[in-house]
């Protein structure tokens, strides 16, 4: 008989145990924490802030009211004692909102560069004002009229270069008071800045293209054609967007003197 050889079954192999992969520790170092948000009324200087922005909504109110009186319903002309008070107090108006931007650089010292820039058209305000005395006028008529519009030209660019950078450093330093505070009413005084440096810019530029076509042998190819019609309409488009800006920097300010109540 043959021999019944089993052969014997193989070991079973062991499963495989799984790799065991380490995990970090998390770490034991916290973020850190968000920087604190002093509120506006909290603040050191909110006392000077809103009296600041207060008073400086109460001269550009006066001042609306002084240039409405003597430039648009022409009361300085219509009385002459009247236009001398008038333009006493816009003087006076003016040099008191220097003061109190001043008084602002306390706070945010870019206010100082708005005084320094403010200075120029302030100085000139008198003289510009004299052109409008009857001997000044006889001696315009009896000079050389081109010579007269150089100057003119010279100083009117003068005067709008530094409104231009007055405006810009002011409304500038206005959104700078909200900078970390209030980042959406900063964004909004600095959107108006921009606004009011293109305007301003615009407003100057046609002035003095204006004056540069009465020196220009070709002056009369632009009034003949109707140029000159066009030039005034962008003029008088550019003054109302002027005013316009101007009443919204009063809404601004305003509010502003609310929020460091």
């Amino acid at each position: 008989m043959m021999e019944n050889n089993s052969t014997p079954s193989p070991d079973p192999v062991p499963e495989a145990s799984p790799i065991a992969v380490p995990v970090p520790a998390e770490s034991a170092v916290t973020p850190p924490p968000a920087p604190l948000v002093i509120p506006l009324r909290e603040r050191p200087n909110a006392p000077l802030l809103h009296k600041g922005f207060q008073n400086l909504f109460r001269l550009g109110i006066a001042n609306i009211v002084i240039n409405l009186l003597n430039n648009t319903f022409k009361l300085g002309d219509k009385i002459p004692a009247l236009g001398i008070v008038l333009s006493a107090m816009s003087f006076a108006v003016s040099v008191l909102a220097l003061v109190v931007l001043w008084k602002l650089s306390a706070a945010v010292p870019r206010f100082r560069k708005a005084v320094y820039f403010n200075l120029l058209p302030l100085i000139a305000l008198p003289f510009v004002a004299l052109l409008d005395a009857p001997s000044v006028q006889e001696w315009i008529t009896a000079s050389d009229v081109s010579a007269i519009l150089v100057v003119l030209i010279i100083l009117l660019g003068l005067i709008f270069l530094f409104a231009t950078l007055a405006a810009y450093h002011q409304l500038t330093a206005c959104a700078e008071a909200f900078d970390g505070a209030d980042d959406e009413m900063a964004a909004k005084w600095r959107k108006l800045c921009t606004w009011q440096v293109v305007i301003i810019g615009c407003f100057g530029a046609f002035l003095t293209l204006l004056l540069l076509l009465g020196l220009s042998s070709a002056s009369f190819f632009y009034f003949y054609n109707g140029g000159l019609i066009v030039l005034l309409l962008f003029i008088l488009a550019i003054a109302i967007a002027l005013g316009v800006v101007e009443i919204i920097e009063l809404v601004y300010l305003n509010r502003s003197a609310k929020l460091y109540e």
